[in-house]
């Protein structure tokens, strides 16, 4: 499943940081000119930007980076997005969800990543855990949202609870982004993908009530699948979806 996945290591060895975010948040455009980070840290948090959904390809902010910004930083229900959208877009997250709940040192995921995915070097292997780590601990993503709390002792450990019960708002962007990785509408519940039961930690029994409470527009469900009855572009964007669901 991993083997010929790209981009184990993509923010120059930094995680994103609450106090990174605040700051550009309180200056998107500018935040380049007055900031005390070194060019490293720039290039790392111009990478995190847009693996967090928040800026798009060529810097301009995203519908959802606005809703950061009109609802505040300590939103959780935004961190909860951004968390999809790392795990759809980091694979070294991606690979760390689908290891579930459970408690690892770091040198331990360095170990199960390198017997996963034999290929990558050892280096790649390091910066792609520090990356992840550095993130978890750093943001609201870990401790709060139950994705990982990491302890300040040495060896340094991970522990992950679960989110329990994610907002509707991010359960729906998740199985957008999984539409969207997938291509297809029609997506069968035993197939081993990035459901949101696997993005959250939460229960599969969660995710189904939620999903039965909401409009039935979105979605078609039974017991063996899941379609995706709303494909219309524009209400896929990010922000539309949180302008309906929160």
């Amino acid at each position: 499943m991993w083997s010929s996945e790209k981009g184990w290591a993509r923010h120059s060895t930094f995680g994103l940081s609450y106090e990174w975010l605040s700051m550009y948040l309180n200056d998107p455009k500018g935040w380049r000119n007055h900031c005390l980070l070194g060019n490293k840290q720039i290039e790392s948090l111009n990478s995190w930007l847009k693996t967090t959904g928040l800026e798009e390809r060529h810097g301009h902010l995203t519908s959802f980076g606005q809703h950061f910004i009109d609802k505040g930083i300590d939103f959780y229900p935004l961190w909860e997005i951004l968390w999809t959208n790392v795990v759809f877009n980091f694979t070294t997250a991606r690979w760390y969800a689908h290891l579930g709940c459970g408690e690892w040192t770091t040198k331990e995921l360095k170990m199960l990543l390198k017997t996963e995915v034999s290929r990558l070097a050892d280096r790649t292997v390091s910066n792609a855990v520090i990356e992840l780590t550095s993130f978890l601990e750093r943001t609201p993503v870990g401790y709060e949202l139950g994705q990982g709390s990491v302890t300040e002792s040495r060896p340094r450990s991970i522990k992950r609870l679960g989110l329990a019960a994610p907002c509707d708002a991010a359960i729906v962007h998740a199985l957008r982004r999984l539409y969207l990785q997938q291509g297809q509408r029609k997506l069968f519940w035993d197939e081993n993908l990035t459901w949101p039961w696997v993005v959250f930690g939460c229960s599969r029994q969660f995710t189904t009530e939620r999903l039965t409470a909401m409009d039935k527009s979105f979605f078609d469900f039974n017991e063996k699948y899941l379609i995706i009855r709303n494909v219309n572009e524009e209400w896929y964007k990010c922000g539309d979806i949180l302008n309906t669901l929160l």
